[in-house]
Formats: structure tokens, sequence, C-alpha cells
């Protein structure tokens, strides 16, 4: 999968910091071809440095790397498998709610005079303020 420049270095910086750390995956600098030694990028100081300096290096790939799957790693891929299944959930229950009360707010009673119809629609408009900006966090 395609990974920016940024995320590269980012991933390099902590995997240098924290050489215990087990990363099933490999990156590759698609500035060089295959076969070419710079392609694999190693996660040590000095292919960190080559890639922060040299600004041409703009398309990396993550590619998986599962011969040694350790304890941690499969704990971590576990979690990000049920976050993904529990977001999605979250995210078709808000927008649910979202169109729901979408419906139920009235543009017209904006400059209502009957105070509870104004107080009610301004707390619908509210709510669905609310679900709209939670679903714009979670995609």
């Amino acid at each position: 999968m395609p990974i920016s420049r940024e995320l590269v270095l980012l991933i390099v910086k902590y995997l240098i910091d924290s050489p215990e750390f087990y990363f099933p995956f490999s990156i590759h600098n698609q500035y060089f071809d295959e076969d070419e030694e710079s392609y694999n990028i190693e996660f040590c100081l000095e292919d960190y440095q080559d890639i922060k300096e040299n600004k041409e290096y703009t398309k990396f790939i993550l590619s998986e790397n599962l011969q040694n799957l350790h304890l941690e790693t499969i704990e971590l891929m576990s979690k990000g498998f049920i976050e993904k299944i529990i977001n999605k959930n979250a995210i078709d229950k808000i927008s649910q709610l979202a169109l729901e009360y979408r419906k139920e707010w009235k543009e017209e009673l904006w400059e209502s005079e009957k105070i509870e119809e104004y107080g009610f629609n301004e707390f619908i408009g509210g709510k669905v303020e609310a679900y709209e900006e939670c679903l714009e966090i979670l995609k």
C-alpha cells in the first residue's frame, strides 16, 4: 500500500527508538528499482537521514513481512480489525441518527415566536450538528 514520506519518517524513527518493537512490514522506496539496494528501507539512522534529506524520495510502499509473528503483533492486528468493525458499526449508527434528526429539524422554525417550538427545534438542530461532527471525526 502506498504511504507518505512523512509516515515513513515517523515509522523509521519510531523503530530506531524502539528496537524491541517488531514491525511486521517492509517499506520500499519507489524512487529506486526493485533490484537496487536502496529500494528496501532499513530501519536505521542512515536510511532515516537519507530519506529526510532527499526531498525527491516521495513514493513509498508498505508491504507485509509476516515471517515472524510475535504475540504483540497478533494482538495489535486483532485490535485493528476489531476497531474497524466497531467503527463501521458506530459510523452506521451515527449516520442513521443524523439522518433521523435532520428530517425532524425544520428550517422554517428558525424565526418562530413560539418559544417551545423554537427551543425544541434548536435542540434537534444541535443534535444533528453533533452527530455530523462525530461522523467527520470517525471518518
